[in-house]
């Protein structure tokens, strides 16, 4: 079963801490420069969310689908990203430092600058289609 939370919903920079979002529709939030860390946002629906400058380290964000969400600038270190959908996702510049993102889906996503050190991408889809311009901490296999 899904929540809707009455859109658009403007929670910029709140601090929402440890708070479960699990199976919200957030499509279209603004969550810019909030704090979602070790938050419950499992099978959450962020897509076209504004997560830029975002805390979300330590999160559950499996299953989620956060396709075109802006995650510039985000923390996700830590976070457990499994089998999500991240299609068009913007990353550039996220910390994605230790996440977990098996079977995640990239296809598309911008990684321009994201931190990628230490983190699970067994797989991962569409890595090839992903801009991956200057990340740290990740070698393509060739």
């Amino acid at each position: 079963m899904r929540y809707h939370l009455p859109m658009p919903e403007n929670l910029a920079g709140q601090d929402l801490r440890a708070r479960s979002f699990a199976s919200t529709d957030m499509s279209g939030a603004n969550l810019a420069g909030s704090n979602l860390a070790e938050g419950d946002l499992f099978d959450v629906n962020l897509s076209g969310a504004n997560l830029t400058g975002a805390n979300l380290s330590g999160a559950e964000l499996s299953d989620a689908t956060a396709t075109s969400a802006n995650f510039t600038g985000a923390n996700l270190s830590g976070a457990r990203i499994k089998g999500a959908y991240l299609w068009s996702a913007n990353l550039t510049g996220a910390d994605l430092s230790g996440a977990n993102l098996t079977d995640a889906n990239l296809t598309g996503a911008n990684l321009s600058g994201a931190n990628l050190t230490g983190a699970n991408l067994n797989r991962v889809n569409g890595l090839e289609t992903a801009n991956l311009s200057g990340v740290v901490g990740y070698s393509p296999k060739i």
